[in-house]
């Protein structure tokens, strides 16, 4: 276990934002958990930092885990049971399990973070979430000091959302995840995917080219996080009833995806036609391939972004009466 004081967190966080934390704990194994959690100081887990907005100065303990971990369970029918420690990178963990024959995550490759950040925001990309393979999410109790291990229903996954964001926040560190993997059926329902496989015989179809069809089109759409800084989505699809989308498509012609919870619209549509593309608020602008997708030009602040993020959901609110909502986490204060 290392500890840091007055620790910058510039190389930890997507959008490479100027911040600093009182102390920064990098733990490697987890049964250096606990005392880097035995403070009364606030505590904050931060894993590869690309779905977060950091302000200038993070309070008490940033916690960083970096224990990486992989452990694969053959069952039959080409099944698996993969448990993965939350320090894994997201798009290694995909890597890998193609690389073992593997399917079930090819729809969410070159996703960036880390696998601890996955069930809490419930990631999802081209017509799968990670809910559909999570069977349990094992994690560290703050109040009673131990490890515990939660089924996907204790975890009350949602759209970009789960109970560690709600009702858990705070009291569980996740320290990994068991996924249900293999033996189903490869997922081309989303069109991007379909038009970039092409016209194949399903059955004559591989996870590996799904896979390698979703990283074509984001590296198409989306800037590389290693060269233009960035958190991936700013803002999350809104969920409209059916009353409000019919309103929406009085204003704009937009399509509809319906869901159990309403009919979920395109934010990059929205931002579109708002006008959202050309927003800048000094070195922080949208990405011109994709208008979810705030970027760091060089000296962005934290408040730089969130000025423009600001700026851009207040300009669609004004034309189509739609709430834009934050994808990452604002972490800190000025």
């Amino acid at each position: 276990m290392k500890i840091e004081s007055h620790a910058s967190l510039r190389d930890f966080n997507g959008l490479r934002l100027e911040s600093y934390a009182d102390e920064l704990i990098h733990v490697e194994q987890p049964t250096d958990l606990a005392a880097a959690l035995a403070t009364s100081a606030p505590c904050t887990i931060l894993g590869d930092g690309t779905n977060v907005v950091l302000k200038p100065h993070v309070e008490g303990r940033v916690v960083r885990l970096l224990f990486k971990s992989i452990k694969v369970e053959r069952q039959c029918n080409e099944r698996a049971r993969v448990y993965v420690d939350a320090g894994v990178n997201w798009h290694e963990l995909v890597r890998y399990t193609l690389a073992q024959g593997i399917s079930g995550l090819e729809n969410l490759a070159l996703i960036p973070g880390s696998v601890g950040a996955a069930p809490f925001q419930n990631i999802g990309a081209y017509g799968m979430e990670l809910h559909e393979v999570c069977e349990s999410v094992s994690v560290f109790d703050r109040v009673s000091n131990e490890f515990k291990v939660l089924s996907a229903d204790e975890c009350n996954f949602g759209y970009r959302d789960s109970s560690f964001k709600s009702t858990k926040r705070g009291k569980y560190v996740i320290c990994g995840v068991t996924l249900g993997l293999g033996g189903g059926c490869l997922n081309t329902t989303y069109r991007d995917v379909a038009e970039a496989v092409g016209p194949k015989p399903h059955r004559s179809m591989t996870a590996t080219q799904i896979a390698e069809a979703v990283i074509r089109i984001r590296r198409r759409k989306l800037p590389d996080i290693r060269r233009v800084p960035n958190v991936g989505s700013f803002f999350k699809n809104p969920c409209l009833s059916e009353a409000s989308f019919a309103e929406l498509r009085a204003k704009i012609n937009i399509d509809g995806f319906r869901e159990r919870d309403g009919v979920k619209v395109s934010a990059a549509r929205l931002i579109d036609s708002a006008g959202g593309k050309k927003a800048s608020v000094g070195d922080a602008t949208v990405w011109p391939r994709q208008p979810l997708v705030l970027v760091n030009r060089g000296r962005a602040k934290a408040r730089d972004v969130l000025a423009l993020a600001a700026r851009i959901a207040d300009e669609v609110h004004r034309r189509y009466d739609v709430l834009l909502e934050l994808e990452p986490e604002v972490i800190g204060s000025d």
